[in-house]
């Protein structure tokens, strides 16, 4: 750790979070101009829409190149590369002049991006101890819950007075301040020169049934978050009569709840082990998920009854994501950013199946389908964990 960072070991918690908020950034202040730049580019919303489906796939992509070449090579080179391809393709998108051309940077701008996303985790594995582990990426998240809350008001604020391209000149001038900050900050440890390569260090992830209790715990609560954010609008807007703005305060609220929860977990690890409070918040998450289901089988249309349900499993995914990555990480440290990378990977790829499977079960806009998979999702969240079973913690 630099001298800096010796000091005021906060400014390096500061600089992770900026990086891991990368992903979010570049997603939620895009969303309030899809409409804009369909209209500027003369094109259909789906066409628009298809640049955040492309944005998840290189990011989904990037995330799993990055981290096993980093365990390699170390984390500072990639980040460095990863970072300039981000800023290139970021440019780009500002001087993109039809639809098309906006897809294929948008893909770029995400496999770059997802260096920051992935390794701004492996960091933290080589930075602090692993009693840290767990509070540092806690921290981080609660960090990054409120980038993702303030964002598409920020996106909204600046399609209001600027042009749609003004959300890349930010985010570019976002990326260039943290690439320069990441380059003279964050410590250059030498390279490992493992002889050891990717298929080596991807065998050794998925060969150890602890890690899969870990990531698939993970992807599946984030997979159930994603199923609630594909289909809530359309339940609370059209099922329920909510206006959008107060759609976007109970989105607001669903944040907030990340935030407590994830606020609680950071305390309760003064006293207890990310791998105990795991297992709660798995157990939270499970029993939220039986609790919809089960106003769902009786028929209770109960909004408010709906909303503390929702509440609840969306909020304990944040401490479910820390403390399943610092279980992961504290795991496999020769392997920290392969599994770090593998593991996020499989959440965003788990939240495109359970939301491709709200969509084909979603009637009149009922909150049944998206109750009955947050449902499984927080069964299998909890399941998972029996993987784990007779595990020695240090």
């Amino acid at each position: 750790m630099t001298a800096l960072f010796k000091k005021s070991p906060k400014l390096l918690i500061v600089l992770l979070s900026a990086l891991v908020a990368f992903g979010p950034l570049s997603i939620d202040m895009y969303l309030p101009s899809l409409p804009t730049i369909a209209d500027d580019f003369s094109t259909s919303v789906a066409a628009v829409q298809k640049t955040i489906t492309i944005f998840l796939v290189g990011l989904s992509l990037g995330m799993l190149v990055y981290g096993p070449l980093s365990d390699r090579y170390g984390r500072k080179k990639l980040l460095m590369v990863g970072m300039a391809i981000y800023i290139l393709a970021t440019l780009g998108c500002i001087f993109a002049q039809k639809i098309e051309q906006l897809q294929l940077f948008r893909l770029l701008q995400a496999i770059g991006g997802a260096s920051a996303s992935v390794l701004s985790r492996a960091l933290v594995r080589d930075l602090f101890s692993n009693a840290e582990i767990p509070k540092i990426l806690s921290l981080m998240h609660i960090i990054t819950m409120i980038a993702t809350l303030i964002a598409p008001l920020a996106g909204a604020l600046i399609i209001e007075y600027f042009h749609w391209t003004g959300i890349f000149i930010f985010l570019l001038i976002y990326s260039f301040l943290g690439m320069l900050w990441a380059k003279s900050s964050i410590p250059s440890p030498p390279s490992k020169d493992q002889p050891t390569g990717i298929i080596h260090n991807y065998i050794t992830v998925l060969s150890n049934r602890y890690a899969w209790a870990f990531m698939l715990c993970n992807s599946f609560s984030f997979g159930g978050m994603f199923a609630y954010i594909t289909a809530s609008s359309f339940v609370f807007i059209h099922y329920y009569d909510f206006t959008p703005q107060q759609y976007a305060y109970l989105f607001a609220f669903n944040i907030f709840s990340i935030i407590v929860f994830t606020s609680i977990n950071s305390r309760a690890l003064h006293k207890y082990s990310a791998y105990q409070l795991l297992k709660v918040m798995a157990a939270v998450s499970c029993s939220a998920g039986l609790y919809l289901a089960f106003i769902t089988f009786f028929k209770f249309e109960s909004v408010e009854l709906l909303i503390l349900g929702l509440m609840i499993y969306v909020g304990v995914t944040g401490s479910i994501g820390a403390n399943s990555i610092a279980n992961l990480l504290k795991l496999l440290p020769q392997q920290a950013g392969t599994a770090s990378g593998l593991a996020v990977s499989m959440q965003f790829a788990m939240g495109a199946v359970l939301s491709y499977i709200v969509s084909l079960f979603f009637i009149n806009n009922h909150p049944a389908s998206m109750n009955l998979v947050i449902c499984i999702a927080g069964f299998l969240c909890f399941i998972s964990l029996w993987f784990s079973r007779g595990l020695k913690e240090n």
